[in-house]
């Protein structure tokens, strides 16, 4: 049956509370994953481990279909020491009484729960956030409980937090971010070339390494040797197949709040989904004088300060918690709020548009209606321009900030593709709505001909000034 190889086996013998394995593709991670919980339901008691991937689909794909994982667990219900039922996606081991569970966090609110032992994350960097958030709570009832994160790096979302607390031995690159190890964590690195699974100098091994290598000599051919370092090396690599290669975390995300000023225009963004998140975002748009050899630059600077992204039960609903962030933010109206044009389509069972709908529960909660603007359907020119609003100013600052109360917007910038339709692209979607509007100008302009002094970007908390913004 299982055979782990030599890096598989100095996961499984860790005694780590939470363990994170940052692994390059065809490494092995789903039959460690998979045969870490059977282990652990064969030999303890009462256990209820849950293996938790992005999609519940995936979790039907990967674990109930695929031949080279199944082959794991069938021959113990051949046998008659566990029964694995297809409709609820769990296996149950007859012996101990314990229970291995898949799940998907595309429908997080189904992972509430109880008692949990073991939580397996496989996948991580693709797993939603709330995932995260809904799931803590039941830990609490099992105080042995340990937890498994295993993945490819995809940008430097929350998997790159994890592998940072567990990085005792500095193999992570920290990209300025100020998480420090904990003793409760435990990392291990692991490229593609890491599956030890056959002996070195086998037809099998030679073969595997060819691969590799031929997939690395197309990167380099191709100009994506950064995505080949993601996928095969495992690297944390900030710029990987994305549609926005500009976009920085350390440079684009302001590590704190702000409040605008009464004197502040506030525009607002709503990308609406009633399954899928909704995406609800609120901009400022900062004026900024910098002196180039005796020259005055100006231009503009926005603050992407708020957000709300949840699915949403009703356009009331999603109106009560629009209501609540903008006293939580100190301002009472926005100057507009653009949006997705669907909001203005009258739904197919023949009811209001969702704008309508919203406006109805303005009157009822504020007493007046808002004024609703619909972006433009060109997703492409949308894009482009937020892709130009990434770039640095003059005074190496980008022109586009997101502040750390835009936690999804700002982790799912960089998960953009091109040409991928199955993306989680909801904040990004609102925020292209509003930028658009914004009146250009280039800080550059007119400076060309002079030489440029070298910038270095100033510590975000410093670049606020009082007299804008309450930080």
């Amino acid at each position: 049956m299982y055979q782990p190889h030599v890096n598989q086996i100095k996961i499984h013998k860790s005694k780590a509370k939470n363990r994170v394995v940052v692994a390059g593709r065809r490494f092995g991670k789903s039959a460690l994953a998979l045969n870490e919980a059977i282990a652990r339901a064969v030999q303890v008691p009462r256990q209820v481990i849950w293996i938790v991937l992005p999609l519940y689909r995936q979790a039907k794909e990967i674990y109930w279909i695929d031949p080279d994982i199944t082959k794991y667990f069938m021959p113990l219900v051949h046998a008659g020491a566990a029964k694995a039922d297809k409709s609820e996606l769990s296996i149950h081991v007859h012996k101990t009484n314990s229970w291995i569970r898949l799940k998907g966090s595309d429908n997080y609110d189904s992972l509430r729960g109880s008692g949990l032992d073991l939580i397996i994350w496989d996948e991580v960097a693709d797993v939603k956030q709330e995932a995260f958030d809904t799931i803590e709570p039941a830990l609490a009832d099992s105080p042995n409980h340990k937890q498994l994160y295993i993945g490819t790096p995809k940008g430097l979302n929350w998997f790159h937090d994890f592998a940072l607390k567990g990085d005792h031995d500095g193999v992570i690159t920290k990209f300025n971010k100020p998480i420090k190890p904990h003793k409760d964590w435990q990392t291990w690195h692991f490229t593609s070339y890491d599956n030890k699974a056959w002996k070195e100098g086998s037809r099998e091994r030679t073969t595997f390494v060819e691969y590799i290598d031929e997939r690395r000599d197309e990167a380099k051919e191709k100009g994506k040797l950064a995505f080949f370092n993601q996928e095969y090396m495992a690297s944390f690599e900030e710029s990987a197949g994305r549609f926005f290669p500009q976009w920085f975390y350390k440079t684009h995300a302001y590590e704190g709040s702000i409040i605008p000023k009464k004197d502040f225009k506030v525009f607002e963004s709503i990308d609406w989904g009633r399954s899928a998140p909704s995406a609800w975002h609120a901009h400022v748009i900062s004026s900024e004088e910098v002196e180039i050899d005796s020259d005055i630059v100006k231009f503009n600077r926005i603050f992407t300060f708020a957000e709300i992204y949840n699915p949403m039960k009703s356009p009331h609903f999603l109106t009560e918690q629009i209501i609540e962030k903008r006293k939580a933010f100190g301002y009472s109206e926005p100057e507009k709020i653009l949006v997705d044009p669907s909001m203005f389509n009258a739904l197919s069972d023949g009811s209001q548009s969702i704008k309508d709908q919203m406006n109805e529960a303005f009157e009822e909660l504020i007493g007046h209606k808002q004024l609703f603007e619909t972006g433009t359907r060109n997703r492409k020119t949308r894009w482009a321009t937020m892709d130009n609003w990434m770039r640095v100013a003059v005074d190496g600052v980008p022109y586009w900030l997101i502040t750390t109360d835009c936690p999804n917007l700002a982790r799912t910038i960089p998960l953009m593709k091109p040409k991928d339709t199955d993306l989680e692209d909801h904040a990004v979607d609102g925020v292209s709505y509003f930028l658009p509007v914004v009146k250009w100008l280039d800080s550059k302009a007119g400076t060309v001909s002079r030489p440029r002094p070298q910038v270095t970007p100033p510590q975000h908390v410093n670049m606020l000034s009082p007299d804008k913004f309450v930080v």
